[in-house]
């Protein structure tokens, strides 16, 4: 089994924070989808597929829950994950175009 390093950008550490913030079974939720991304990120558990973000453009999604995402990319030829942000995937919050 390939584990991945992972890295988090300002932006995906903000946003983790404020998903988080007093919301320990979500926080939990999230953690352990991360453990399933760096052993295998694309994991049907994931259902991991390249998304043209607004800010970030053509990466890769894994989703969290029904709605919240997890948008990264490989990083350092490919042995690193970097996540950049965290956010919905429809409505006001979302991380898509």
């Amino acid at each position: 089994m390939t584990i991945y390093e992972f890295t988090i950008t300002k932006e995906f550490e903000r946003s983790y924070k404020k998903y988080v913030k007093g919301n320990t079974s979500l926080k939990k939720i999230i953690d352990k989808k991360i453990i399933i991304l760096t052993e295998n990120p694309f994991s049907n558990n994931l259902k991991t597929h390249k998304v043209n973000t607004r800010n970030y453009g053509v990466r890769y999604s894994s989703r969290i829950t029904g709605d919240l995402r997890i948008i990264w990319d490989f990083f350092d030829n490919r042995t690193t994950i970097i996540a950049l942000t965290i956010g919905g995937h429809s409505g006001k919050g979302k991380v898509y175009n």
